[in-house]
């Protein structure tokens, strides 16, 4: 098996990448040699595989409007069904520029203005924002935190369901920040409910790949026969190629397939796909596994290793590693107020994470670190954070 680099400090500022040249996208205080540990975007150098694939399209000379083929269908129902067991119908496969704008398409094609739409805070901020840039109403379906294990408030997204105003309830599973997993048995619960009250549901499985060593993550549509479902997968977080935005929008019903495409293709003619994304895809799905098996192993390491860290030096977090993601959600508030902390690490200690309010009320004195990548900057970012509320405290 070809071994990765996954140590290697790569250079990747005057690039454009948001990450590390537009963190003023996050934070105006930010300054040229801020090490950015914000933002779902890993620092491990894509596979080989996927490099030479887009290099020879390249090459080719040619990069004319495409569409996706069986070559690119039969890589994406390959890998769930090797990863997942889920039986993918090609048909039941659509492309979409990307998970977000495919929650816009959906909200605006199942829900009319006013309507409320369903989110579990703390959850990916985008999510509130897509909402009301759709005229929607965010209906906050809480997740209950005991002592950092999150719990889905079943009772309250019931009656929230049960309300006929709200249409759709936004998924996220994995959940993003806080990392959770969520069983067969949440799933299904979730589910019933939805069924009951006939509340769509969009599933983003984006981080379904990235999951802890004997941690199952379940696709929805292997859990439940329940027709009112989307499920969006993606490469892009799997394979850190997000820069290529590409999205599988799985959706059984027939009926639910019109509205889809009367939204997407009827209103904005999304019919094509860049042909260099689905190149990636094809060659991520059906080459690149086991470079995926190596970052599981080295983010494994990594929650590891920070676990530890912070157990040694900031106990009062009572951190432990979650389920799925790369992402890190670590309760630093514990020590200092939230502010005070963000403008130390960005001001004397040139080190960008994340604010939990970002991510909704809930997420109050969370941070959220993205820990894929090289130990060293890991290790020098949590010992930034650690002299940084020193100072505070």
């Amino acid at each position: 098996m070809k071994l990765v680099d996954l140590n290697k400090v790569y250079q990747r500022r005057n690039t454009d990448s948001v990450k590390w040249d537009h963190m003023d996208f996050m934070d105006e205080r930010t300054s040229e040699t801020t090490l950015p540990l914000w933002l779902s975007d890993m620092e491990f150098k894509i596979a080989d595989e996927i490099l030479d694939a887009l290099k020879n399209r390249v090459e080719h000379g040619f990069l004319g409007q495409s569409m996706p083929g069986n070559e690119y269908l039969d890589a994406v129902c390959g890998w769930y069904q090797r990863r997942f067991d889920w039986t993918i119908n090609k048909e039941s496969i659509f492309y979409s520029p990307g998970i977000l704008p495919a929650i816009g398409f959906a909200i605006a094609a199942l829900t009319k203005p006013g309507d409320g739409v369903i989110i579990q805070p703390p959850v990916f901020y985008p999510f509130s924002e897509i909402i009301k840039g759709q005229g929607r109403t965010i209906i906050n379906n809480t997740l209950m935190n005991e002592n950092g294990d999150y719990k889905i408030d079943f009772a309250d997204l019931k009656e929230k369901a049960s309300d006929p105003n709200n249409k759709i309830l936004i998924l996220c599973s994995p959940q993003n920040p806080i990392g959770r997993v969520w069983t067969k048995g949440e799933l299904e619960q979730i589910a019933s409910i939805c069924e009951e009250t006939n509340t769509y549901i969009f599933v983003d499985e984006i981080h379904c790949d990235l999951t802890r060593k004997n941690v199952q993550h379940f696709p929805m549509k292997t859990i439940t026969d329940y027709k009112n479902i989307i499920v969006a997968v993606s490469p892009s977080k799997t394979f850190n190629v997000a820069g290529l935005p590409i999205a599988s929008i799985v959706i059984d019903d027939n009926e639910l397939r019109k509205i889809w495409l009367d939204e997407t293709k009827g209103k904005y003619y999304i019919r094509f796909a860049p042909p260099l994304d689905m190149v990636l895809s094809k060659a991520a799905y059906g080459q690149c596994e086991y470079w995926l098996e190596q970052v599981l192993e080295y983010i494994e390491d990594n929650y590891d290793f920070m676990e530890k860290y912070l157990k040694e030096h900031l106990p009062r977090t009572g951190y432990k590693k979650p389920e799925g993601t790369y992402l890190a959600w670590v309760n630093f508030g514990a020590y200092a107020d939230y502010e005070e902390i963000l403008e130390t690490l960005i001001s004397k200690y040139d080190l960008l994470i994340e604010s939990g309010t970002i991510f909704g009320e809930p997420g109050f004195g969370y941070f959220r670190l993205n820990i894929a990548c090289p130990r060293s900057q890991l290790e020098e970012g949590l010992s930034r954070i650690v002299a940084a509320i020193n100072d505070l405290t």
